[in-house]
């Protein structure tokens, strides 16, 4: 028995193809849909462009034949405007809400729908909660658009913990061993912890291929120490030139952007093993707006990068004690940026880059949707390093949450891959305030 399903602007706003996905169906649109497209094809975010791509495939269909009756696509996929006037006024569509309201004249076409079809095969689809709840209300199937979402809580940490002392005794004698002959299944560039019976910590090994699981051995970028075994593992990722992207996730305080800016500044100033440091930012406010800022591009972008710069004084200022005065570290950092080697930019302008042999570090990469993360690993040229940094549960883009930003996509999307490494970090160390607000609040 063939099933109908009636999209709403939500549904063609998540996938401009979203037809595609319910094969040997109907599917129907309501024409209160086109009309709030319309409304939202003028822009240059991710909704108005996927409002015009869907205008423009539902005009190359509209030409095959009489879309009012039904157009028959691949999969046996039948697909239908529904362009009737239905008079709300009707005692039949009174409570279905207020007449000049989008929603409810999509509310009234999905129920007409299901008033013809008596053995009820209809289902709303749509990401809009409240309209699913009031179809459902209604004794309306309806269902949300899921495609490509990501359960933040079943992806992987990019760590796992094995209680295997003889394997730890392996690795820490042979310094390199196949995880094959252990039964070890872990993805590319993935860690291993393995504890004692107390808890403690033997030693930490990193998949770098998949017959070698090698041993993970201190090191101080930048002369930064390690605190526990996640920044362990996401330094040894970081400064490995075979991975071409890092992604980090983890809460406030937990030393992401840290470890990142040290591996850093230690692989481009130090070692001199790529040319520069880049760091984007997306210009995306908590909480209300302030609005226009005067002043220079850099003057503009400074209350945006200040998260990025305490970083840099914590590292380039000296240790307590130094005869260097206090703001010195700004003329280190300053001469760095004349030099060439460390640029700090708004993600508005990187479209049409090409930015070879350079360590990029985009920091707040949560509020990135799926399309400007692939902008951005697209501008990678030859030896570039990206690094992914962002919490997942600290979203400032209301079009996004946890399950569909472009940081959780690229990392469960390339988790197989051997060019990329990933470590949630989980354990904070900025403070115990901090360390109790991110757990608590």
């Amino acid at each position: 028995m063939r099933k109908t399903f009636v999209l709403d602007t939500s549904a063609l706003i998540h996938d401009p193809s979203i037809w595609k996905q319910f094969p040997n169906s109907d599917v129907l649109i309501p024409i209160e849909v086109l009309n709030e497209l319309d409304k939202l094809k003028k822009g240059s975010n991710e909704a108005a462009k996927n409002a015009r791509v869907c205008i423009r495939k539902l005009d190359e269909i509209s030409n095959a034949g009489d879309i009012s009756v039904g157009i028959q696509l691949e999969n046996d996929t039948t697909l239908k405007i529904d362009a009737n006037y239905i008079n709300l006024s009707n005692s039949t569509f009174y409570n279905l809400g207020d007449p000049t309201y989008g929603d409810t004249k999509i509310l009234s076409c999905l129920y007409t729908t299901w008033l013809k079809h008596t053995e009820h095969d209809v289902t709303l689809v749509s990401n809009d909660i409240n309209l699913r709840v009031k179809a459902k209300a209604r004794g309306i199937n309806a269902i949300a658009c899921e495609g490509d979402k990501v359960n933040a809580t079943d992806l992987y940490s990019g760590i796992q913990t094995v209680n295997d002392e003889e394997i730890a005794a392996d690795l820490l004698q042979n310094e390199v061993i196949d995880p094959r002959c252990y039964g070890l299944k872990l993805n590319p560039n993935e860690c291993v912890v393995f504890p004692d019976v107390n808890g403690d910590t033997i030693c930490l090994g990193r998949k770098v291929s998949f017959d070698r699981l090698k041993l993970v051995k201190k090191q101080y970028p930048w002369g930064i120490k390690d605190r526990n075994n996640e920044q362990a593992a996401a330094i040894d990722i970081m400064m490995d030139r075979n991975v071409d992207l890092v992604t980090f996730t983890g809460k406030a305080g937990t030393g992401k952007s840290l470890i990142a800016l040290s591996c850093a500044l230690e692989l481009v100033v130090t070692r001199k093993e790529y040319s520069k440091l880049v760091i984007y930012r997306p210009i995306q406010a908590v909480g209300k707006d302030l609005g226009f800022l005067p002043g220079s591009l850099e003057e503009k972008l400074a209350p945006w990068f200040q998260a990025i710069m305490d970083n840099f004084e914590m590292l380039l200022r000296g240790k307590p004690g130094d005869s260097r005065r206090e703001d010195d570290w700004k003329v280190s950092l300053e001469m760095l940026r004349k030099k060439g080697r460390i640029e700090m930019e708004a993600i508005t302008y990187i479209r049409g880059r090409s930015i070879p042999n350079a360590v990029m570090l985009i920091d707040e990469s949560q509020n990135l949707t799926k399309q400007e993360v692939k902008t951005i690993l697209t501008r990678a040229g030859e030896g570039t390093k990206i690094i992914l940094n962002g919490d997942l549960d600290q979203l400032d883009n209301e079009d996004l949450d946890a399950t569909n930003n472009g940081l959780i996509y690229v990392i469960d999307s390339l988790k197989g891959s051997d060019l990329s490494g990933h470590i949630n970090f989980t354990q904070g160390e900025r403070s115990r305030l901090a360390t109790i607000a991110s757990e608590i609040l």
